[in-house]
């Protein structure tokens, strides 16, 4: 292990170097999920869900699996190392962002999505179903998408029946609650729009309001967009149509 990268309710990530690379390795064990609170949730069912996802994912803008084994009780799952910071970091250094930066990256956040939404041959529709700034990594190859640990394969069972066990934000708003443990695209859509308001305000957690409106700097058409998003008033049914409209501003 060379340095600790980060920890979540489910797992913690490391950097590891092997043969001249460095590696990032999540580590699921089962006493650690019983500290975060999440003891009901066990620690090789979900090391191998999201193994399997990892492994029928192949995108440049998503960590590439790398391998996966078992050792001393814990699980380890190896990805691709991608040097940067996440946006969640930046933000604690200061980092700022324009309403044209914002709109980039929601543009490139919802192709990447598009492409997990899509059906493939070889797996189904992915739902990331955890978007945020913590899981949005910076670097000088563009912007990359980090930890699986929620995602949701469209009409799998397992995937449901595990995902109503290992449930997150207990203390969080109860629509905040509704559209995150949601398993469609409406989750990932909701997603978009909370790391777009996380961008201009860093807020993470609050009801669906007005309150992040009137705080934000930014042209009407682009709030209303981001309204959209979440789901204030209507909803977009797809990230092609979210896509769409936003080209338009």
């Amino acid at each position: 292990m060379d340095s600790l990268l980060g920890g979540g309710s489910y797992g913690v990530v490391v950097r590891v170097y092997k043969a001249g690379c460095y590696y990032a390795m999540k580590v699921y064990f089962d006493e650690y999920l019983t500290r975060k609170g999440q003891g009901i949730c066990l620690a090789a069912l979900l090391f191998q869900r999201e193994t399997e996802i990892l492994r029928s994912i192949r995108h440049p803008q998503i960590p590439a699996y790398i391998d996966s084994f078992e050792y001393k009780n814990m699980y380890c799952l190896v990805q691709e190392y991608v040097p940067g910071n996440t946006f969640a970091e930046l933000m604690n250094q200061g980092y700022q962002s324009s309403e044209e930066m914002v709109k980039d990256i929601v543009f490139k956040l919802l192709k990447l999505l598009s492409f997990l939404h899509g059906p493939m041959d070889t797996r189904p529709t992915i739902i990331h179903r955890d978007l945020r700034l913590s899981n949005l990594i910076l670097s000088d190859k563009g912007l990359f998408l980090i930890d699986f640990g929620l995602a949701y394969r469209m009409q799998n069972s397992t995937d449901e029946a595990l995902l109503a066990k290992c449930r997150l934000l207990k203390n969080a708003s109860s629509s905040y609650v509704s559209m995150r443990n949601d398993l469609t695209v409406q989750s990932d859509l909701f997603g978009v729009g909370v790391v777009a308001v996380d961008l201009f305000i860093n807020s993470v957690i609050s009801d669906v309001s007005t309150q992040w409106e009137e705080v934000v700097p930014i042209s009407l058409p682009f709030k209303t967009f981001i309204r959209k998003l979440l789901g204030v008033e209507s909803c977009f049914a797809s990230c092609t149509e979210a896509i769409d409209q936003l080209r338009l501003l």
